[in-house]
């Protein structure tokens, strides 16, 4: 499983995420926004079509909780350690964080975090941190893989309980955080919290909750060609330490109150599904699709280098900076050409300010302004490759170096 290579024909797309007519470009943000799969918009639609709440007693009731346990069985299928009643759904990742992350208050537990989390985990943070929380922030090589050393130590110092929240990969850079070794490191504190924020991973790479892996896990859905606005807590087997962020009802096994949002859930299930019919296949390609971008741009672009790239990194994603130039201006000539690439974080990209998370990797700011990012999908072709390796190239031409 999660196999490094596969065979298709020059130019197919995969025939699990059969092409939308109606989508047009090349897009190579797949990090920010995955785009749905008609096999997910079916599954979106026959949800409204349902027009019944999951919490009603009648027959329409029951057969929307049907609905929402498939779905549940299909995400819990794509991690190791997790069962149907530990999933969790909720708005997306940046409220499964958020809820995950209010544990501290709740259990009164110190905060360790690492300095290049995404922004639905630093700022619930920082705002725990002004109300009295203390918040560890731990440091990053300059491949922006978590400082082991600093882990150990203040896992060590800290007296009373702790959470620990850790990317699994980062959205950025798609650098991979050593979350089994972390994993066994904390694995015989019963005072610890371990949470793996797997947004960008899941469906990616394997993961693991409980013996070998964190407590509990964020996922989101449009990550995965799934619908934008929902996601889920996946928790290990016996894990009560998680509470409500929102309360009012019953629903979730009362960890999430509200009433579920029926046709995104079966989206997400749908998408999940997909991925589990040939996760090797998807996985491979995305992986050879990134490879083959990164190594043309690497090698025809003048001060053209790889972020993180000493560090396991996600299939998909790679991180390029092209020294001296202006990358806000790569990304706009290229969205003119309807190629869409990103400058990093889709929560934190329209800010004028440089990433936090490359500063942290010890990048210039000037370094972080002239860095892009492009992620792939399976939904990508060959073809698609190839004309965006040639538009990069023609648009680093173009934009002039600075002196």
């Amino acid at each position: 499983m999660f196999g490094n290579a596969m065979s298709e024909k020059k130019g197919c797309a995969s025939p699990i995420s059969t092409r939308l007519a109606e989508m047009k470009g090349i897009n190579l943000d797949a990090n920010a926004n995955a785009p749905v799969t008609r096999r997910v918009v079916d599954a979106v639609m026959a949800g409204l079509a349902a027009g019944t709440n999951p919490s009603s007693a009648h027959a329409g009731g029951a057969e929307a909780r049907e609905t929402i346990t498939r779905a549940r069985d299909a995400v819990a299928a794509l991690a190791e350690g997790v069962f149907d009643d530990g999933v969790v759904f909720t708005s997306g990742c940046t409220e499964a964080n958020n809820t995950v992350l209010h544990a501290a208050r709740a259990l009164r537990a110190t905060l360790i975090t690492t300095a290049v989390e995404h922004p639905s985990v630093l700022s619930p943070s920082a705002a725990l941190q002004r109300d009295g929380i203390s918040v560890i922030r731990l440091p990053v090589g300059g491949d922006g893989v978590v400082a082991f050393d600093e882990l150990e130590r203040h896992l060590g110092a800290v007296r009373g309980a702790i959470v620990l929240s850790v990317q699994t990969a980062n959205s950025e850079t798609g650098v991979v955080q050593p979350i089994q070794e972390i994993a066994r490191l904390v694995a015989n504190r019963g005072d610890i919290l371990f949470h793996t924020d797997a947004a960008q991973s899941f469906g990616k790479l394997p993961l693991v909750l409980g013996d070998g892996g964190a407590h509990a896990a964020s996922v989101s859905a449009h990550k995965l060609h799934g619908p934008m606005g929902t996601g889920a807590i996946l928790l290990c087997d016996g894990e009560d330490r998680i509470h409500p962020l929102l309360y009012g009802g019953d629903q979730e096994g009362r960890r999430r109150a509200g009433t579920e949002a029926l046709p995104l859930i079966a989206g997400m299930g749908a998408a999940c599904a997909e991925r589990a019919d040939q996760l090797d296949a998807d996985v491979g390609r995305m992986r050879i699709l990134r490879d083959r971008l990164e190594a043309s741009i690497v090698s025809s672009v003048d001060g053209a280098a790889v972020n993180g790239v000493g560090a396991s990194r996600l299939p998909n994603t790679t991180s390029i900076r092209f020294e001296g130039r202006d990358a806000m201006e790569i990304v706009a000539r290229l969205d003119a050409q309807g190629i869409l690439v990103s400058q990093g974080s889709a929560c934190s990209s329209m800010r004028p300010t440089p990433s936090h998370v490359l500063v942290a990797m010890g990048l210039t700011e000037a370094q972080a302004f002239s860095t892009v990012r492009l992620s792939t999908s399976p939904m990508n072709t060959e073809v698609e490759i190839d004309r965006a390796i040639a538009a990069i190239e023609r648009v680093c031409r173009e934009v002039s170096r600075a002196v």
